[in-house]
């Protein structure tokens, strides 16, 4: 009976700990779970990196709805310190994350996993977190729901604060654009077609000596807060999807950001483009087709200005920080802790 009575005090005295841990925890406050690096020397250092941009304009969309957000990086996994936040986001991106760091489902803590990259997913991870927000329709009704985890379809987006119209620039009106590195080292389909094709390109990125002619390649980066510029300049902006992105429909982000700049982006068809953007965004299916329509295009501004100002509107109805802030919100407030 005595020792019965010490067991029940015990747990007790936990119960009242955690509750008073509860208590505290601030719900106006969240912690962004980063892929990137704070060491300089890594490729994933967070001042080039795409996915702490991604966070920092998801950040300054937060901000707005009265939250406080805090940065962690890989170096914070082992110990996260999440201090008195309520709020945990997850973000998935150039991280293969076998356990999310730090995913206490007991302490009160709202948790949401954000998705917009699939390569090395463990699927396990979904039952560590309260919802899974992923930023493709295909991947939650396919992957997600049949695993029984609450899950949101929460786009990409851009930050028009930052992507906004200019005025063309010379040293920046590239006719063929493309702005991206070849981590495969296998290239990327829309650049090889814009070889094959002929066309005047040029390609800012890494790891492209040894699949690109040196006349092509005019740097290893650009700098974020100029990209804006690159996009407005150049006649046509390439882009494409890895194999996997494309089945799943996860749109790129760089849509997004160089229809809000006023750019004209020429991308390869996804079913999920057409149905928002209908024939505001060029797209591409095969390389006979690409070949094609980028002769087209080339030949008429008026067509590539008519476009890009339809796309641009829809994506500032659609696809901003602010405007995917308030879907976040909505996931935070209706987990009930």
């Amino acid at each position: 009976m005595k020792k019965r009575l010490i067991f029940l005090s015990v747990l007790a005295a936990v119960g009242l700990l955690v509750w008073l841990l509860m208590t505290k925890l601030d719900y106006n406050k969240i912690v962004f779970v980063l892929p990137s690096s704070e060491r300089a020397s890594s490729p994933y250092y967070y001042e080039k990196d795409g996915d702490f941009f991604l966070a920092r304009d998801l950040r300054k969309g937060f901000v707005k709805l009265g939250y406080t957000v805090e940065y962690r990086f890989r170096e914070d996994y082992e110990d996260l310190r999440l201090g008195d936040a309520g709020n945990v986001l997850y973000f998935k991106g150039y991280y293969n994350f076998e356990h999310l760091p730090d995913a206490d489902e007991n302490d009160g803590r709202k948790r949401v996993l954000y998705l917009y990259y699939v390569e090395g997913l463990h699927s396990e991870i979904f039952a560590e977190v309260d919802v899974v927000a992923a930023a493709s329709r295909k991947f939650i009704r396919e992957v997600v729901e049949p695993t029984g985890k609450t899950a949101v379809f929460v786009p990409q987006f851009t930050n028009p604060e930052r992507f906004k119209p200019v005025e063309k620039e010379a040293d920046k009106a590239y006719p063929v654009l493309f702005v991206g590195s070849d981590h495969s080292g296998f290239g990327r389909k829309s650049v090889d077609y814009a070889v094959l094709s002929g066309v005047d390109l040029s390609v800012f990125g890494k790891f492209w000596e040894k699949t690109l002619p040196p006349e092509v390649l005019r740097g290893n980066f650009i700098e974020n807060k100029d990209l804006n510029r690159y996009y407005a300049s150049a006649d046509i902006v390439l882009n494409d999807h890895r194999e996997d992105m494309g089945y799943y429909g996860f749109v790129s982000n760089r849509i997004y950001d160089v229809t809000a700049s006023g750019g004209f982006v020429f991308t390869d068809y996804l079913p999920e483009i057409a149905e928002v953007y209908g024939d505001s965004v060029a797209t591409y299916k095969d390389y006979y087709e690409f070949r094609e329509k980028i002769g087209y295009y080339l030949a008429h501004p008026e067509v590539r200005a008519a476009m890009a100002e339809k796309a641009k509107q829809i994506t500032l109805a659609n696809f901003t920080n602010d405007k995917v802030a308030r879907i976040f919100d909505g996931i935070f407030k209706n987990i009930k802790k």
